[in-house]
């Protein structure tokens, strides 16, 4: 009977892989997630539910997929040993999350037969709705070689442009050309602010020139609303404290702060 009938759900399943080598899913951002947590990956491997050496060889499969190690090691054997993640590792669970977030509420619009929109402009309208990170279309504006890395220059408006540090790899994969629209994707807990004269931007820093549009406090931390012309916008969420000591308010000057190697690079 209908009735006796236990609702299903569809879920969406996000996984990450470079060529010839194996997927990295949910399970191993969480091992990730819990080698921060406790510190060694022993520990991680108990949170999780592996052995020692599965959970070894799963944070390699992992260090595989990116060009800087997701994780450094201790010195001290197999247990006493300790472990940290790097930037890079912390990184990759933001984007990773982030991702995820917007994913799932695309499913939820198909599943539920609510979306009458093409792929394209549903995922757009998903990101704008995402408060815990940024998705702002640009154009390709110049494509740079730099050893194993490619510096993409992203155009976000007349005046404005953003420079995205991507793999070599990546850079073919996509198939990148000047002119072409992309989207840079950008975690909002990774966008730094700054206030006073002009901070010079370099080759892996970014520096954008905007306007606070909006400021929200909650009891620790803030989102910070940056007004970068031309209709773009960017989120950045700091303590409540930071906030406070910028004096940050609406209409105030501010500076943005990204990492090249943070901006994400997505295609249609």
């Amino acid at each position: 009977m209908d009735g006796d009938r236990t609702e299903e759900r569809v879920e969406a399943v996000l996984a990450l892989r470079r060529s010839g080598r194996g997927a990295v899913g949910r399970d191993r951002i969480r091992l990730l997630e819990e080698l921060d947590r406790h510190g060694s990956i022993a520990g991680a491997a108990e949170a999780v539910g592996l052995s020692y050496k599965g959970a070894w060889e799963a944070l390699n499969a992992v260090n595989n997929l990116l060009p800087l190690p997701v994780f450094a090691a201790q010195s001290g054997g197999r247990h006493g040993g300790g472990a940290t993640l790097t930037e890079e590792g912390r990184a990759l669970i933001r984007a990773f999350r982030l991702l995820e977030e917007r994913l799932e509420r695309v499913t939820e619009l198909f599943a539920s037969g609510r979306s009458g929109l093409d792929a394209p402009v549903l995922l757009s309208r998903i990101g704008l709705r995402t408060s815990a990170g940024n998705a702002i279309r640009c154009r390709v504006d110049a494509l740079r070689p730099d050893g194993i890395h490619q510096a993409v220059t992203l155009r976000l408006n007349l005046t404005t442009c953003l420079t995205a540090l991507i793999t070599a790899e990546s850079g073919d994969d996509l198939g990148l050309v000047p002119g072409q629209e992309v989207t840079a994707l950008i975690p909002a807990s990774l966008v730094l602010l700054a206030t006073g004269p002009a901070v010079t931007a370099n080759g892996t820093v970014n520096c954008l020139a905007g306007r606070i549009a909006r400021r929200e406090d909650g009891p620790v931390s803030s989102e910070i609303g940056v007004d970068l012309g031309e209709g773009k916008t960017l989120s950045a969420f700091i303590t409540r404290a930071a906030a406070d000591d910028l004096e940050l308010t609406a209409g105030a000057r501010i500076w943005a702060l990204i990492q090249a190697a943070h901006v994400i690079v997505a295609i249609d």
